[in-house]
């Protein structure tokens, strides 16, 4: 079982996202809306194989949420999903020890390669 923590404030690319995740068998999804929610479920549930964070979100953006889940000793895989291109962002992030990055829009294709990097655990999945 993979334990996926989503954090996006868009309902409907949580929707998307967990619809793309439902094809492959053994994917457990927690959703929450902002970088504030997941940095306190994180406090209590720290069991997430791989976090999925949007870069912009109200109340605590992607980039604020991942230096505060560093300084919680957080240690999950962090893949930032964005609509951010630049270069500069891009370095920001994996500089701050994102493991993959995410450019929205994705394709199912593309989210499991950046899940199966991220994480190192392959996966089957109807396309």
């Amino acid at each position: 079982m993979l334990k996926i923590l989503m954090v996006d404030d868009t309902k409907s690319v949580q929707a998307f996202v967990k619809a793309l995740l439902a094809k492959a068998p053994g994917i457990e999804v927690t959703s929450v809306y902002n970088g504030l929610e997941a940095v306190e479920l994180l406090k209590q549930k720290s069991d997430f194989d791989l976090i999925l964070l949007d870069w912009e979100m109200p109340k605590m953006d992607g980039p604020t949420a991942f230096v505060e889940f560093k300084k919680m000793g957080v240690k999950t895989p962090t893949v930032m999903m964005t609509t951010k291109n630049s270069p500069e962002d891009i370095m920001k992030m994996l500089e701050l020890g994102v493991a993959e990055y995410l450019m929205k829009p994705f394709t199912i294709d593309i989210l499991f390669e950046k899940i199966e990097t991220a994480t190192g655990r392959g996966f089957s999945y109807a396309a």
